[in-house]
């Protein structure tokens, strides 16, 4: 654990607490639990984000954060996420939950042109964030029979986390 982090000023934030993640189930059992814990907000942005059964219990999870009052905000982008179904949009969203994409300049069936969110973050409650490699889906999940990909994650616990929800509200 450290005790400053780097911030985008050029100087160091005090009093953060960090914690390095290998992606899969470590990073998946952090997640739940800032969905879980958040209390007043939720900012999650994410590359992709499939209807797998890891994308599904993580909508869920953001379902029921909704419900119980936490403010969530979804950004998925509109490429790489383009086939998460209506039937997961529209339950967040009946839930109170604030979706968006990030969308190209122009995209059709077979092309697309412009630029791509490559985000894969997480901001509860201006104090707690996880910043990865990692992508909502199976494949960076570990599953019964088939070990995630390597990716790594840190979960940051202090200051620095307001600077990741500023630069989130900013997309």
């Amino acid at each position: 654990m450290f005790k400053k982090s780097f911030n985008e000023t050029g100087g160091y934030s005090a009093n953060n607490s960090v914690k390095l993640l290998r992606g899969g189930a470590p990073f998946f059992k952090e997640l739940e639990d800032l969905i879980d814990q958040s209390v007043k907000s939720l900012h999650f942005q994410f590359y992709i984000f499939d209807d797998d059964e890891t994308g599904l219990r993580v909508a869920n999870m953001l379902i029921r954060a909704a419900r119980r009052g936490v403010q969530v905000y979804v950004l998925l982008d509109g490429y790489a996420s383009r086939s998460l179904s209506g039937e997961t949009i529209n339950g967040w969203e009946n839930a109170g939950v604030h979706f968006r994409w990030f969308q190209p300049l122009f995209n059709g069936n077979n092309f697309f042109i412009g630029r791509r969110m490559h985000h894969k973050v997480v901001v509860a409650d201006a104090l707690h964030s996880l910043v990865s490699g990692v992508n909502i889906s199976n494949r960076y999940n570990d599953m019964p029979d088939e070990p995630a990909w390597l990716d790594w994650a840190t979960r940051v616990t202090g200051e620095v986390s307001v600077l990741r929800r500023t630069a989130c509200r900013e997309r």
